[in-house]
């Protein structure tokens, strides 16, 4: 099964795990990386490796990031250049987590990336559009 590593600023991965665990329950081989304010990209590429390593069980890791080109995303890049199977998503959100956590099983790395990307992309929606009224003007 794909391991998965939500790196993130702050707290912002502990949350989003503990929200998750509120929803879809425990998930073996999902840990999260903090990005502290002491860190530097290097200090972050250390523990974002150590992540690696405890949920790798063969069958590749999942990097969720919060923010492209930022700290997270640049460490797990760095790190993800350097190995194989390591694949990096940015823009997690709770329902991108949720969507790889439901579907991982079975999945190969690449299929999940491509969960995750939909994921995200799905559902970003405006209550409008749901109903199918006219948005609001400015």
């Amino acid at each position: 099964m794909v391991g998965i590593v939500v790196v993130c600023h702050g707290a912002m991965g502990d949350g989003l795990l503990d929200a998750s665990r509120m929803i879809v329950g425990e998930q073996k081989g999902v840990v999260a990386v903090n990005l502290r304010e002491e860190d530097s990209v290097e200090s972050l590429m250390d523990r974002v490796a150590a992540a690696v390593e405890k949920v790798n069980s063969g069958d590749g890791v999942l990097i969720l990031v919060d923010v492209f080109g930022a700290s997270p995303f640049n460490a797990s890049a760095r790190l993800a250049m350097q190995r194989d199977q390591i694949e990096v998503v940015s823009g997690v959100s709770l329902p991108m987590l949720l969507e790889v956590a439901v579907q991982r099983e079975g999945q190969s790395l690449a299929e999940l990336v491509e969960v995750a990307r939909e994921a995200g992309i799905s559902s970003i929606r405006t209550l409008s559009e749901t109903l199918g009224r006219k948005p609001v003007e400015q």
